[in-house]
């Protein structure tokens, strides 16, 4: 990810040396302020703490099904403080959450071209500033994110939430379907 410095290594099946060091001397050759690895709950973290990696947040991935009564429920009360934007016509949005020029949170979406039928979309990156969580931001970036989604045809969306944010999640919809690890270093 060159804008954020930073490269995530998804889900290796086991950490060794072997598959380590390529990593590193990788995200060396990009230029990678942070390393990121994404790991299931089930694999080990093996010889990262050794190598100064830190255990970090858990995802909670999560998944709920667009259908007519979603797309009601974030229709139902559209919110002036949340614009929504296309990045990518019919795949990729962004939405913002502002009131008198104070940044509230913000949002993506992202659905994948030729899925084989599939119409998964994703939110990634979703936060809200401490002082306006519990105050309907959250809510209201998920409202123009799964509109926008169910527009452009997907039929579930996907996420990686924190145990702050399964309860937004659940309480909109998603469902848990499983757990992970993260572990991170800061080079």
């Amino acid at each position: 990810m060159p804008q954020t410095r930073e490269m995530l290594c998804l889900f290796p099946t086991d950490i060794t040396e072997a598959g380590l060091r390529p990593a590193l001397a990788e995200a060396e050759r990009r230029g990678a302020a942070t390393i990121g690895i994404w790991l299931n709950a089930s694999v080990r973290e093996g010889i990262l703490p050794a190598h100064r990696f830190k255990r970090g947040w858990q995802p909670w991935w999560m998944t709920c099904a667009l259908n007519a009564q979603t797309l009601a429920r974030a229709s139902s009360s559209p919110d002036e403080r949340v614009e929504l934007t296309t990045e990518v016509a019919g795949s990729m949005w962004s939405a913002a959450a502002h009131c008198n020029g104070e940044w509230l949170g913000q949002a993506s979406s992202y659905q994948p071209p030729d899925q084989n039928g599939k119409h998964l979309a994703g939110i990634f990156d979703m936060v809200v500033a401490p002082e306006h969580r519990r105050t309907g931001v959250g809510t209201s970036l998920l409202n123009v994110l799964v509109a926008a989604a169910f527009d452009a045809g997907a039929e579930h969306l996907v996420l990686n939430a924190t145990a702050e944010g399964e309860k937004l999640y659940s309480n909109y919809g998603f469902e848990l379907v499983g757990k992970g690890q993260t572990w991170w270093i800061n080079r």
